[in-house]
């Protein structure tokens, strides 16, 4: 991953990104953000309605989108944080439930982002993506503000096949350099956490991914 991507996937902010232009999988990731603190800050429910819209919305069908890379650094940026807090031994029983369930629904989260990176990555040649992370927010990578004419712009199939494969390439540059973090839950005390992050390591070991 280039320098100035690295920078960008560690420092970016959440405000830093048009959601609002970006498509998910079923129209536009405006609520991405509310979601993201849902999950951050709400109780169980919150928490795990929250994990399932963002997995619906992140992929479908092996397929990922605009939204996609940028959902998984902030996914990915949480599931680092919540590791670390993982193995503090003051956590009470009830923190500690809620920092599992976290970790499970990150994980599960991932694991089809990263399958559909594998497979993609595995059978695509002659294919190179945008130059860096940062071309896809650019103006003409973006939807206009106006949502009136969506339903065309769907339509008509408005994303190239570079645009399409750079959604690909930058989820795994992003899921490849959280590798460690995964491979750390793997000795998590809590089961569910363990076989949860085996089966997304093993899926990430298995991304081959240039640059």
């Amino acid at each position: 991953m280039l320098q100035q991507d690295l920078a960008f996937v560690k420092n970016v902010k959440m405000e830093d990104i048009p959601w609002q232009r970006l498509i998910s999988s079923y129209g536009r990731a405006a609520a991405f953000p509310q979601w993201f603190h849902a999950m951050a800050h709400g109780d169980m429910e919150a928490m795990s309605n929250a994990a399932e819209r963002l997995a619906e919305e992140l992929e479908h069908q092996s397929t990922l989108w605009h939204a996609t890379p940028f959902g998984v650094i902030f996914a990915m940026r949480m599931l680092g944080e919540a590791a670390g807090d993982s193995v503090r031994r003051e956590l009470s029983a009830q923190d500690r439930e809620r920092l599992n369930a976290l970790l499970v629904a990150i994980l599960e989260t991932c694991q089809p982002i990263a399958v559909a990176c594998s497979e993609t990555l595995g059978h695509v040649v002659d294919m190179e993506p945008l130059p860096s992370i940062t071309d896809l927010l650019h103006e003409s990578e973006l939807w206009p503000e106006d949502e009136e004419e969506d339903e065309v712009r769907w339509e008509d199939d408005p994303v190239s096949d570079q645009a399409f494969y750079s959604y690909v390439y930058y989820t795994a540059q992003i899921l490849l350099l959280y590798k460690e973090d995964i491979r750390r839950l793997c000795d998590s005390s809590c089961t569910e956490v363990r076989a949860a992050a085996g089966e997304l390591l093993e899926v990430v070991e298995s991304i081959e991914v240039g640059g």
